[in-house]
């Protein structure tokens, strides 16, 4: 005869064990492939980018430029050097970097042009605006 208590804790184990398994494997933004070009599964006109920036932007004092101005395909790399971490997040929520920590960079690229706001979500009184040109 099997042991009830015993039973419901394996019934449960398995159900733990089958809900923890998920849909699918996902990838963090700092895996992506160098050479990914952006696509609307990955956040429309926006994605995180490992790849060298083509346009600097600084984090300093708790604020980034008003207007950071990019072309269609251009990698915009945010480093900060506050000693709190930031990120750069399209307003709409589409499109983020990591949380940066002072001296990292993080980048996106942009695949239409147009003008994206964006905040840090640590600190969103921190604004500004990506103008992506053809």
């Amino acid at each position: 005869m099997i042991d009830r208590p015993l039973a419901a804790l394996a019934l449960f184990a398995a159900v733990a064990l089958a809900a923890c398994a998920g849909g699918g494997a996902t990838t963090s933004p700092s895996a992506a492939a160098p050479s990914e070009a952006p696509s609307a599964a990955a956040g429309g006109a926006c994605a995180p980018s490992t790849s060298a920036a083509t346009v600097s932007v600084t984090i300093a004092g708790f604020a980034f430029p008003a207007t950071i101005a990019a072309k269609v395909g251009d990698v915009v790399g945010f480093t900060n050097e506050d000693g709190a971490p930031h990120t750069a997040t399209l307003d709409d929520g589409t499109c983020t970097t990591e949380n940066l920590a002072q001296g990292a960079t993080g980048s996106l690229v942009f695949s239409t042009a147009g003008s994206y706001p964006f905040h840090c979500k640590i600190h969103p009184n921190m604004t500004g605006t990506v103008e992506v040109a053809s």
